[in-house]
């Protein structure tokens, strides 16, 4: 339905779960990050309304951000994509690292994070020695943030754009082969590391996020304090499968079913090409209300900065599915 639906690999690992050869238009919204409160107003706030069929497909209904019986919207829990993958390659053994591998929060193409990278930079030097640290696509753009991990020490490496069918698969390869895994925010990557067993660190000062300020880092030290305090790496690691939606993983042709890939239809092309679009659109713009409660951290931003980069809110072709064989690929190292 909509190209959030294909960020980050996502829909390339469910449809290798579901047994399809391609991706196909998926029939609503589908969770694409975790998130400290509900996706429905954090990844779908400018869908207050959808199509008839399509429905709001989320990770976890026991997630502590939440509470799905309260959510202004229903929902459906699938599991994350992670789960998936991490399912489909759980024989295949991962050469250790040796390292520790840090994934520092990011900026986006609409919102910039107020932290001081060097600060970051150093005392990962000085607590981890000499790591590898993934920035993400929006940062890589930025020549002054590679360039501050690496004077210190760091060596920094992409898990790609955030529409590359590869993007979740390094990723993987990345958080199963870290010594431990360390982050300035509890995030995404953390709670993958988490549930793979990875121990895992957060440290550093709060992390202001646009409008949202440090609401973000203060309510993840009050949720989840197992990630903030000394804790067993199996009790850690049982918390993030509960975040990630282990219990409420499906089998091939219940995921089929859910995502609306058991027979083709319209609609989920229609709506991807054409509504969702011009939803988003009216949203910025103002013209369509965003449900009571959003989580915009972009909010009050001017429309004109979506015109910064045009192409990257507009549909494309959907993502190939990576071989068997290319499931776990090595992460990328971004030119000098």
């Amino acid at each position: 339905m909509d190209i959030q639906n294909h960020y980050y690999g996502h829909s390339a690992a469910l449809a290798q779960h579901a047994g399809l050869r391609s991706v196909r238009h998926i029939d609503g919204l589908v969770q694409h990050g975790w998130t400290v409160r509900s996706p429905s107003l954090v990844h779908f706030s400018d869908f207050a309304r959808l199509p008839r069929t399509a429905r709001r497909l989320v990770w976890s209904h026991a997630a502590r951000g939440w509470d799905p019986a309260t959510d202004p919207f229903e929902t459906a829990p699938i599991g994350a994509p992670f789960l998936y993958l991490s399912a489909l390659t759980a024989d295949r053994p991962i050469a250790p690292l040796e390292a520790t591998v840090a994934f520092p929060v990011h900026d986006t193409r609409l919102v910039k994070l107020e932290h001081d990278d060097a600060v970051l930079a150093r005392e990962l030097a000085e607590r981890d020695g000499p790591s590898v640290v993934c920035l993400h696509p929006e940062d890589l753009d930025r020549p002054e943030k590679l360039r501050v991990w690496i004077e210190h020490g760091h060596r920094v490496v992409s898990a790609g754009e955030r529409r590359d069918p590869q993007f979740l698969g390094r990723i993987l390869r990345l958080v199963r082969g870290a010594r431990r895994v360390v982050s300035n925010q509890l995030s995404t990557a953390v709670v993958y590391a988490a549930a793979e067993g990875t121990p895992t660190a957060v440290y550093g000062s709060d992390v202001s996020i646009g409008a949202l300020g440090t609401e973000v880092s203060r309510r993840t030290r009050d949720l989840w304090p197992e990630f903030h305090e000394d804790a067993d790496d199996q009790v850690r690691r049982a918390v993030a499968l509960a975040e990630l939606g282990h219990q409420h993983l499906l089998d091939p042709h219940a995921l089929r079913t859910a995502l609306g890939w058991d027979h083709r239809r319209p609609g989920p092309f229609l709506s991807y090409w054409a509504g969702a679009p011009l939803r988003k659109a009216g949203a910025v713009l103002g013209v369509v209300k965003r449900p009571e409660g959003a989580q915009d951290a972009g909010s009050g931003a001017s429309p004109l900065v979506f015109l910064r980069h045009p192409l990257s809110h507009l549909p494309g072709a959907l993502p190939r599915v990576p071989g068997r064989d290319a499931l776990l690929p090595e992460p990328l190292v971004p030119a000098p």
